[in-house]
């Protein structure tokens, strides 16, 4: 079963762009996601997951696209299990692997949506 996901992330680390000796290329980096204000305490909901980008379309985030930048993706999101080296604990992470993705021009800073 695969879960697909649509919305507008905030990129909240400059995507970092890795190679392979096949010549693949992945880019990484984490995605703000906001889901709107808390009903009870006004407070904003702000979630984060991690953001990779295979490809030519990798090269491209990473050449346009930076810290701050919102754009609008499609994809998979997936579970990334692991073992901690140090202690041994099982780990795990959910990351969205972007298959489709659109430049949105950069946000005003005077609206009263915080930043990420």
């Amino acid at each position: 079963m695969s879960l697909y996901a649509s919305g507008i992330i905030r990129i909240i680390s400059d995507p970092v762009l890795k190679s392979f000796d096949s010549g693949t290329q992945v880019a990484n980096f984490a995605g703000g996601i906001q889901e709107g204000k808390n009903a009870k305490t006004g407070e904003w909901i702000n979630n984060v997951i991690d953001i990779e980008v295979w490809g030519k379309s990798a090269e491209v985030i990473v050449d346009r696209c930076k810290k701050g930048d919102s754009i609008m993706v499609t994809g998979n999101v997936k579970r990334q299990d692991w073992e901690d080296k140090k202690t041994g604990d099982k780990r795990s992470k959910h990351v969205l692997a972007v298959s489709r993705f659109e430049f949105l021009p950069r946000a005003n800073n005077a609206s009263d949506e915080p930043a990420f």
